[in-house]
């Protein structure tokens, strides 16, 4: 490729496709218009023989070529925003980036009724897109560019991925109101008794909990594993199963006909994590969005 021949603007412009994820929204960030755009677009697909960005309901989604091509792209552009005087501002007021995170149901429970309110009012026209992952491919999502952020525990994470503590996490159990035996107080001998609903989006029939057990030597009967806890309250309410769920997510849900109680035995809870690629360590909207995330989670009670 005649690097003489190729307009420097086209990488902006891929970069803003990449980050916004909509052709307009593209267009807003480097001050285009729609149609400008399109056809700096139209001008990449030539340059590199690809589609690139594809149309999809919520904007335009990247292809595998414009997801290898998001490294090398943004490094190249990194190195001559820093000889040039650093890096471009941000401007939460003004922004319509998208964010796109990984992260469970029980996380957004807990963080996202206190980081949506600040984003309404001081960052209105950025989006938030969250996703849901098998922990194994966290990684390769962070290291292509197809997501911003995960939150989750991955304490075998490359070097590459940066992180950030963000809130303690203890564990509380429900079961049903009309339990035969579980009215006062759990015991160990009554949790490990009956069966459990184990909520994870891994698709396995062993948790967190589980992990504990094994580390005393004891093991419970997991009858049913689900990727989602709105289901939970009407299976607790209407069998002696036990469901093992974040104290947070416990505290914010006002569930009919189930009981709390404590887990059984001590543990030290663990910390929720943030993670992005190093790559984003100095984007000022991401680097931004990371400020917001880790102030809301300071006002979490574990």
């Amino acid at each position: 490729m005649n690097l003489a021949a190729v307009d420097l603007n086209l990488l902006v412009a891929f970069d803003a496709l990449l980050s916004e994820g909509s052709v307009s929204g593209a267009a807003a960030r480097i001050g285009l218009s729609q149609p400008a755009m399109s056809k700096r677009l139209a001008h990449l697909r030539r340059l590199f023989a690809d589609d690139l960005f594809v149309r999809h309901a919520d904007g335009v989604r990247p292809t595998e070529k414009a997801l290898d091509l998001a490294d090398p792209i943004r490094a190249a552009l990194r190195q001559i925003q820093d000889a040039l005087g650093g890096f471009r501002q941000f401007s939460p007021e003004q922004s319509g980036r998208i964010f796109r995170i990984v992260t469970t149901d029980h996380i957004a429970a807990t963080l996202m009724p206190r980081l949506m309110p600040v984003l309404r009012s001081a960052a209105p026209r950025i989006s938030i897109i969250l996703r849901s992952l098998h922990r194994q491919e966290i990684v390769d999502c962070l290291e292509k560019g197809s997501i911003d952020l995960a939150i989750t525990i991955l304490p075998d994470a490359p070097t590459t991925i940066k992180r950030a503590s963000l809130f303690h996490v203890n564990w509380m159990s429900i079961v049903s109101a009309e339990h035969p035996e579980i009215r006062e107080a759990m015991t160990l001998e009554l949790f490990l008794k009956y069966p459990h609903v184990l909520v994870t989006h891994v698709g396995d029939l062993k948790g967190y909990i589980d992990r504990l057990l094994d580390d005393r030597g004891l093991k419970r009967d997991v009858a049913m594993s689900l990727p989602y806890a709105l289901a939970v309250p009407a299976i607790i309410a209407q069998t002696n199963m036990i469901c093992t769920l974040s104290a947070n997510v416990i505290r914010l849900t006002a569930w009919p006909r189930v009981r709390s109680f404590p887990l059984p035995f001590d543990y030290f809870g663990y910390q929720e994590t943030l993670l992005w690629h190093r790559r984003n360590d100095s984007d000022p909207g991401h680097a931004w969005l990371r400020r917001m995330l880790i102030r809301v989670s300071e006002t979490v009670t574990p």
